[in-house]
């Protein structure tokens, strides 16, 4: 019965959310709040409908459904981010993307160290994961009728480009640690090896030879008249899954590979339904990642929560406020030139954690066994999704007064 049960929760869940999608926007319950809660509410912690541990290992289906969303999640954004975007933000997002992530790595792991006593290499594991943007829910935030109207160009496009981009170079600085856990024989050069060159490297490339050859070949079946329109959707899912694929099957980040392709394959096409990315966004947020929240849910270990307690309460307290806003507020020297000191506010507290932190930390507990960094980490991605879903209503309309008056 589980599987029935499973989709009529999902399938309801969407339906609703789907219902209600611009009314949600303007009230505190943002769609990832409500997938989370649906998923504790029939999971073991609530009336017992579905219980994931039954469906084999939990960190193991996280893992690769998370994998799978992004991938989506991913060639989503991509598709939202033109060649005008890519001039005017490459640079300021290229700060974030370089030191911002380093701080916010070197931050969190701090926290979680001296809050949860973790060794040195436990510690770096867990602010691995704990540093990239979520590209999903911050796509809740900068898309759609409301964030058109309360938020400029400049804020929902910075957010979009940074969160796609870091996900994947998150790679960089989750696998150096689970290299030191291994006892391998030279981290450093495996890290250089594995991460770096075949991680960033072949991956960008890989996306951006996928990306090309599939705007051309999608170009000339225009031009030929072979392709639907209704097909676009089609197509830019598939060529997510594909790019995926590909990545995986050669070792490669395949995050990057997706975000990469997705661009490329934007701005090598100029067909009319290019212009519909944000509709095919909305679609895969209701389609692909309203499932993964409720799975979330689902698994969220609330025992293992209550166990550790205040500790882990202050380390997710700690990771909201130190993790990124004083760290985007350092850089304001070298963002001032493109953002006022309101923007540089919204946003260094908008980095939310969500999807892809669930698969880094699902992903490092199949590489190294360490169940309780799920104990933590999930935490952590609760507390933001609670947060960021319930501030980002009022600090949007905030925002919009405040850079009106």
């Amino acid at each position: 019965m589980q599987i029935p049960i499973a989709l009529t929760v999902v399938a309801a869940t969407v339906l609703v959310v789907g219902l209600f999608s611009q009314a949600l926007k303007r009230t505190p319950l943002q769609e990832p709040l409500l997938g989370v809660a649906v998923g504790i509410a029939v999971g073991p912690h609530g009336i017992g409908w579905l219980d994931v541990s039954a469906w084999g290992n939990p960190h193991e289906l996280l893992e690769q459904t998370a994998h799978v969303t992004l991938a989506i999640g991913l060639m989503a954004v991509a598709l939202r981010i033109s060649s005008d975007d890519l001039r005017r933000y490459a640079r300021p997002a290229a700060w974030l993307l370089t030191l911002g992530m380093l701080g916010m790595w070197l931050t969190s792991s701090l926290a979680a160290g001296w809050l949860l006593d973790l060794p040195p290499s436990g510690a770096l594991l867990l602010g691995a994961v704990l540093t990239p943007t979520d590209p999903v829910v911050a796509s809740t935030i900068v898309t759609g009728k409301f964030a058109h109207q309360h938020l400029p160009r400049r804020i929902r496009s910075f957010l979009s480009l940074e969160s796609g981009a870091n996900d994947g170079l998150a790679y960089l600085f989750v696998l150096l640690p689970i290299l030191l856990i291994g006892g391998v024989d030279s981290p450093p050069r495996d890290w250089l090896v594995q991460a770096l060159l075949r991680g960033v490297v072949v991956a960008a490339l890989l996306g951006a030879a996928i990306g090309f050859g599939a705007g051309k070949i999608l170009h000339r079946a225009h031009k030929g008249g072979l392709i639907e329109s209704y097909s676009f959707l089609t197509f830019t899912t598939t060529l997510s899954l594909f790019t995926l694929g590909a990545a995986s099957l050669l070792r490669a980040d395949a995050l990057i590979s997706v975000f990469v392709a997705g661009l490329t394959f934007n701005l090598s096409t100029d067909t009319g339904e290019r212009h519909e990315e944000e509709r095919i966004q909305e679609s895969m947020s209701k389609l692909f990642t309203l499932p993964m929240f409720v799975l979330f849910g689902l698994a969220a270990p609330l025992d293992d929560w209550a166990r550790l307690g205040a500790p882990l309460a202050a380390l997710a307290a700690a990771v909201l406020l130190l993790r990124r806003l004083p760290v985007v507020g350092l850089l304001y020297p070298a963002l001032r030139r493109d953002y006022a000191g309101s923007d540089i506010a919204f946003i260094g507290w908008f980095g939310p954690l969500g999807i892809a932190a669930v698969y880094y930390s699902t992903y490092a507990v199949n590489e190294t066994g360490q169940t309780s960094l799920w104990t933590a980490a999930s935490a952590v991605i609760a507390a933001s999704i609670l947060a960021h879903g319930v501030t980002a209503a009022p600090l949007t309309r905030l925002y919009s007064r405040r850079n009106r008056a």
